[in-house]
């Protein structure tokens, strides 16, 4: 059986790398021929592919995504999403009853998740990207941190949005304040949580945990090839498609 990756942009060039290095057999496919990469079946057209499809990767526009996961997810193929799966929760609902869906939550394979402490007072979450996305800041960034919130805390609530170059977000997980900066293209990446004031810092783009400025963790998880040995090995976290419905339920609802 192959594994197929529809999408070759960033997200989908990591899959194939990671399948590579799984020693998988992937099957390609993009709407662009230039994206062909020699070694490997590539196509433009899904109703050409001829390979025996045991997976599939889906990394492509998210306002695809539901259209495109739906066939394979009728014959019970396990479908890999990239966030976010949909951009409505109408959308979403079409394909989330089905078991074999599993939405990509890269973050939540961080080791850095550990040393997140029972008592939290003060939550200030940095994801500054310094590439750009398909929906917003908000949606393309923001959503990793909601998921990753849903993990630790049962009720978030968004209370308000400010808009500029920076994106800040703020709200109540279980009544504690947290706020979301999210940034596109920004000058200086960051994907942190800054928790207490401060004395506890989750790093999750060099995976260390700094504890009142000593670093008691630094880890080299690859997060992406984990998340990959999970899915194909069918032990993939089935709530994923419960925590993006309810990111679709709390960024649908902000307005701005």
């Amino acid at each position: 059986m192959h594994i197929l990756v529809i999408g070759l942009g960033n997200m989908g060039k990591k899959y194939l790398l990671k399948l590579e290095e799984l020693g998988k057999a992937p099957v390609l496919c993009d709407k662009d021929p230039n994206k062909a990469i020699d070694d490997y079946p590539f196509y433009c057209h899904l109703d050409e592919v001829q390979e025996d499809i045991g997976a599939v990767i889906i990394a492509v526009d998210p306002k695809d995504h539901v259209k495109l996961a739906r066939d394979f997810l009728d014959k019970g193929v396990p479908v890999l999403l990239e966030k976010p799966p949909a951009l409505t929760y109408l959308e979403f609902i079409q394909i989330y009853h089905y078991p074999n869906l599993y939405i990509s939550e890269i973050e939540s394979f961080s080791a850095c998740l550990n040393y997140f402490p029972k008592n939290v007072k003060t939550l200030s979450i940095e994801r500054l990207g310094k590439g750009k996305g398909y929906i917003s800041p908000l949606w393309d960034l923001a959503w990793h941190d909601l998921y990753l919130l849903q993990r630790f805390f049962k009720e978030i609530e968004v209370e308000s949005l400010k808009v500029g170059d920076v994106w800040e977000l703020k709200g109540k997980a279980d009544g504690v304040d947290f706020t979301i900066r999210v940034a596109w293209e920004h000058p200086s990446p960051a994907r942190r949580w800054i928790i207490n004031d401060g004395s506890l810092l989750l790093d999750f783009a060099k995976e260390e945990v700094w504890e009142n400025g000593n670093l008691i963790h630094k880890g080299n998880t690859d997060k992406l090839g984990a998340m990959l040995k999970t899915f194909l090995s069918g032990r993939f976290d089935g709530k994923s498609r419960e925590r993006a419905l309810k990111n679709i339920i709390l960024l649908e609802g902000i307005k701005y």
